[in-house]
């Protein structure tokens, strides 16, 4: 493992970086001090994604907020891509935190650190809406339009359509979006999400291998949450999981770490503290 000095004007925070299996360069940034949470986002975002929810816990614990390959510090990637790659690039972060270390994930994050879990024990392991392909692919036909999209530049829309059709948000919501800040940086990392929406469809809805997951572990869902891919996907894992809570975010739904940060942080430090 590798860090230097953040040149952010908050000088407890470190940059590093891991080697994932096949030596992909994994970045992270560390602040805080105690007990290690490694936090892993979701798609067409990047480790910002925890960075409200960090700022609150990192007078307790030692917050570890990593790129997944493709974003951020961890750009410098192969051709070839599969599932496998993220759950090795979030092992390897993992093991580079040291012993008794909890994982946090959301959205694809939350797939990515249940397959690490599957190679790297952690001591607790919090999940935020994984959305798994419970009954029906989450891109399935949609993703030719979004590739044709794609192809043509429209990244607007290729966005647009990635939200209706495989987050499934209300066209309305999606047009109140567009305004934001969030808007333009999703939209540069709408690119790849093409090889996650393939890795998902092909991961199925067996979700049976997880009965072998001994970790600890907390399922977070919003109340307001979408109930496919989302609610879903919670339901299937609390019946697979053998050692599962499920906590309820009221009011909220799939981005509550940015809408709401004081509520997950709590959540999270009141579970791994246990």
């Amino acid at each position: 493992m590798t860090t230097t000095a953040s040149k952010s004007v908050q000088s407890a925070v470190v940059e590093g970086s891991v080697r994932s299996k096949d030596d992909t360069p994994i970045g992270f940034f560390r602040v805080g001090s105690g007990p290690a949470l490694v936090f892993v986002h979701g798609s067409i975002s990047d480790h910002r994604d925890w960075k409200k929810v960090a700022r609150i816990l990192s007078s307790r614990f030692t917050c570890i907020l990593m790129d997944r390959r493709g974003r951020g510090h961890s750009r410098n990637i192969t051709a070839a891509y599969s599932i496998q790659n993220e759950y090795e690039d979030v092992a390897a972060v993992v093991v580079s935190a040291g012993p008794d270390v909890c994982l946090v994930s959301h959205s694809f994050g939350g797939v990515c650190a249940l397959g690490a879990a599957m190679l790297s024990p952690v001591r607790r392991l919090v999940v935020y809406e994984p959305p798994y392909p419970i009954g029906r692919p989450i891109a399935g036909a949609n993703l030719i339009p979004f590739k044709q999209a794609l192809a043509a530049g429209d990244l607007d829309l290729a966005l647009t359509i990635g939200m209706e059709r495989f987050v499934c948000l209300p066209p309305a919501v999606v047009a109140a979006t567009r305004p934001s800040k969030a808007w333009p940086h999703m939209r540069g990392l709408v690119t790849s999400w093409t090889r996650e929406l393939e890795a998902m469809d092909a991961l199925g809805s067996d979700l049976s291998a997880f009965r072998q997951l001994l970790t600890p572990t907390l399922l977070l869902r919003g109340s307001d949450s979408q109930k496919y891919p989302f609610q879903a996907a919670v339901r299937e894992l609390q019946q697979t999981l053998p050692h599962v809570v499920v906590s309820t975010l009221h009011g909220q739904s799939h981005m509550a770490m940015r809408l709401a940060p004081q509520l997950v942080a709590d959540r999270i430090a009141q579970f791994v503290s246990e």
